[in-house]
C-alpha cells in the first residue's frame, strides 16, 4: 500500500478518535438524562436520552461502515503475489469489520425500538 494512502488513513483515524471522544461525552450525558428520568419520571429526559443514544449508534454505524469499505478496498487492491498471511489478515479484517457493522446495526435498531429504560439491553 502506498505511503500516501496510509498517511491519509491515519489522518482519518485521528478524526474518528476525536469523534469517539464526543461519543463518550454523549453517552455520559445520555446516562445522566436516563438517571434523571428514572429518579423523577421526567418524560423530556427520556426523549433526550433516546435521541442521544440513537445519534450515538448512528454515528458509530457509519464509522463501522467506513472500516468495512476500507477493508473491502484492501481486498480489491491485494496483489496476486501476496503471501497467504497477507491474504488471511486482510480477509480477517473484513470479517471483523463486518461483524462490528452488523452489531452496530442491531444496536441501532434495538435502541430505535426500545420503549423505555425498562427495556434496556445493556450494551458496552
Amino acid at each position: 500500500m502506498n505511503i500516501g494512502v496510509k498517511l491519509q488513513r491515519l489522518k482519518n483515524e485521528d478524526l474518528i478518535w476525536l469523534i469517539y471522544f464526543f461519543i463518550v461525552i454523549g453517552a455520559l450525558l445520555s446516562n445522566n438524562y436516563e438517571r434523571n428520568y428514572l429518579l423523577t419520571g421526567d418524560t423530556s429526559g427520556q426523549k433526550k436520552f433516546k435521541v442521544l443514544n440513537i445519534t450515538i449508534f448512528s454515528v458509530a454505524f457509519f464509522i463501522y461502515l467506513y472500516f468495512v469499505l476500507l477493508n473491502y478496498e484492501d481486498i480489491q487492491t491485494l496483489k496476486r503475489d501476496a503471501s497467504r498471511k497477507e491474504v488471511l489478515n486482510v480477509h480477517i479484517g473484513l470479517i471483523s469489520s463486518l461483524l462490528f457493522l452488523v452489531a452496530g446495526a442491531l444496536a441501532l435498531v434495538g435502541e430505535i425500538n426500545r420503549g423505555g429504560p425498562d427495556e434496556d439491553i445493556g450494551f458496552i
